[in-house]
């Protein structure tokens, strides 16, 4: 893994968004007709997601605090993923929001270490990542906005099953957590139609590592108790790379939204939207088994993805409902060199749409919103 370049790109893109943020921090009148739609607004997710799903439609007000609880399932050809998420959000100006995410989780599928194994079912649950949230309306329209948010590790990502002498860490997609902080900066823009608006999103995510107070890898009085502690993977009060204590790394990345809405029958606003991903490095992940410190390139990794979702508001006025429907389309992964498993040269290859996956993904959301106090 080339961490330092990716950190160096990183460190610029950082720095050039917060530059963008203190240049626009003045106060202005939001002028759009669709101010509560869209972005990071009132009627908005904060920022885009994986699945490319965001509410978009006409929002609530009127009260100090606003409350979006979304539940999302996902579905795949041997597992599936339900994932409970209340956001909570205050308004302290009427251009800036405040707001905390509280995720829990539930997973259930088929494990396969590697395929001389034998697959195995599996499940968990709990509290997931939290994530802290900021946005702020900016430009002489209103029509633009900005965000930041991070996550702090408070999900665990070291579930492991087994027996008690045999006992093995999850794939990370069973984890409640990642292990990690990160850091996703974010810029929105809305254009009105006459029945409609268009959505604009770009955003970067910055995973990183720490223990400002301890100073050291969480498990190595654990799982690395008879390994030598050397290096900043055992002995670390900051890393500023996505690599957590288990050793899977988690690559920085970007990514871009376009979305319309469409509003042309009374109380309903109907939204199509495309989000496209890309990470900025490969994927590690750590070893399965509890007792060794073996990192090595993700043979899932995906080198871009894109998701198509369609989603749809009844705008009750006090508590809007939100349906939606995502479906991924990605490339297809690169199998690890058979002479060297730890080369990710592989990996790093763009490849045409794993077509046999294509349908076989599903994720579909429902939300519900409300305004209070």
């Amino acid at each position: 893994m080339k961490k330092q370049n990716i950190f160096k790109y990183g460190a610029v893109a950082v720095l050039a968004a917060a530059s963008f943020f203190v240049s626009y921090n003045v106060p202005v009148e939001p002028a759009t007709p669709w101010q509560s739609i869209g972005g990071c607004g009132a009627g908005g997710s904060g920022g885009g997601s994986g699945d490319g799903i965001k509410w978009i439609g006409q929002g609530v007000s009127g009260g100090y605090l606003e409350t979006e609880v979304f539940t999302k399932y996902n579905v795949g050809q041997n597992f599936s993923a339900l994932t409970l998420t209340p956001h909570f959000s205050i308004k302290p100006t009427w251009s800036t929001k405040l707001g905390v995410s509280i995720p829990f989780v539930s997973h259930q599928g088929e494990v396969q270490y590697r395929s001389n194994q034998s697959p195995a079912d599996r499940s968990t649950g709990g509290l997931g990542d939290i994530s802290f949230d900021f946005s702020k309306t900016i430009g002489s329209g209103g029509a633009a906005s900005i965000s930041a948010s991070l996550s702090i590790p408070t999900g665990q990502y070291d579930i492991k099953r087994g027996n008690d002498a045999a006992q093995e860490f999850l794939p990370s997609s069973f984890q409640k957590g990642s292990g990690l902080y990160s850091l996703t900066l974010g810029w929105d823009y809305s254009r009105d139609t006459d029945k409609g608006i268009w959505l604009y999103s770009l955003s970067y995510t910055h995973p990183f590592a720490m223990h400002l107070i301890s100073g050291e890898n969480e498990f190595n009085d654990t799982y690395w108790k008879d390994i030598k502690h050397e290096g900043d993977r055992f002995e670390y009060r900051f890393k500023p790379y996505g690599e957590n204590d288990l050793g899977a790394y988690t690559p920085p990345s970007v990514s871009a939204s376009v979305a319309y809405g469409y509003r042309g029958r009374p109380g309903i606003v109907q939204s199509l939207g495309l989000n496209f991903s890309v990470p900025l490095g490969v994927a590690w992940i750590g070893s399965e088994k509890a007792d060794t410190y073996d990192p090595r390139p993700d043979p899932d990794h995906q080198a871009w993805s894109l998701a198509i979702a369609y989603g749809i508001e009844f705008s009750n006025a006090d508590f809007p409902v939100f349906l939606a429907l995502s479906v991924p389309i990605h490339d297809k992964s690169n199998a690890a060199d058979p002479k060297n498993e730890y080369d990710d040269t592989p990996m790093r290859e763009w490849n045409a749409p794993d077509w046999k996956d294509i349908l076989q993904q599903w994720t579909i959301a429902v939300g519900i919103k409300g305004s209070f106090f």
